[in-house]
């Protein structure tokens, strides 16, 4: 799934002269405890920028403790979004940098230019085609390693299924059994981390699959073909 965007103005409060404290008495009421450190200038005058952590993010309000902007915001001088603080990246990326390699799906470019992270769902349709671009990401000097995050919403078996993966003597041969033949390995129960995986995705804000995350903290969601992913990571990273 992708997720829509749009600006809207939620009002918070009648002051027209809040202080961080009263900012974040606003807040707390919507998004729970928040801390001052978490509260800094952005680069839009006049508006905070807003740390939160369940999910991992960031939100721009009013330095009055008035209004709450939620979507894209455009700098149109440069014709580009204001980006979120660095900050709320590197949480992603140690968040992401507590799962062991060993509990990863990684197919490893033999030229690796570029690592990416992907949480994916097996019966997520976009899933499956982006599985069917493996070769080819590989070929660029993509470097792809899987994390689970089955959206029981949609697809009810899906974590079942990954857990016989995951358990599966060869993680790489089961997945791609299963995204090209449908099959599921008889797997002996183990001890193993989807359940974990899937609620850091949670942490980390992911709410569709595949939920692409960039070595920089970067979050890409959604689908992208090969090429298209080769060239996103090349305008994030390499600018």
């Amino acid at each position: 799934m992708i997720k829509s965007f749009f600006l809207a103005l939620l009002l918070l409060s009648g002051s027209t002269n809040a202080s961080k404290d009263e900012v974040i008495q606003h807040l707390s009421r919507f998004f729970g405890e928040i801390d001052k450190q978490d509260i800094t200038p952005s680069n839009f005058k006049g508006v905070y920028e807003v740390i939160t952590y369940n999910p991992i993010d960031s939100m721009l309000v009013s330095e009055n403790g008035r209004y709450l902007i939620q979507g894209d915001v455009v700098d149109l001088t440069t014709r580009s979004l204001i980006e979120k603080s660095s900050k709320v990246k590197n949480l992603k990326l140690a968040l992401i940098a507590t799962i062991a390699e060993k509990d990863k799906i990684i197919y490893q470019a033999e030229n690796e230019h570029y690592q990416v992270h992907v949480f994916t769902d097996v019966d997520c349709p976009f899933c499956k085609r982006l599985h069917n671009e493996m070769e080819k990401m590989n070929k660029l000097g993509i470097t792809v390693k899987y994390l689970a995050s089955p959206l029981a919403s949609l697809h009810p078996r899906a974590q079942g299924k990954m857990q016989k993966i995951w358990c599966a003597a060869d993680r790489n041969q089961a997945m791609n059994d299963y995204n090209d033949l449908g099959t599921i390995p008889d797997s002996p129960a183990c001890d193993n981390p989807v359940a974990q995986q899937l609620n850091i995705s949670q942490q980390l804000g992911v709410s569709g699959t595949p939920a692409i995350f960039l070595s920089d903290g970067t979050h890409l969601p959604g689908y992208l073909p090969a090429d298209k992913l080769l060239n996103k990571i090349k305008t994030t990273l390499d600018r």
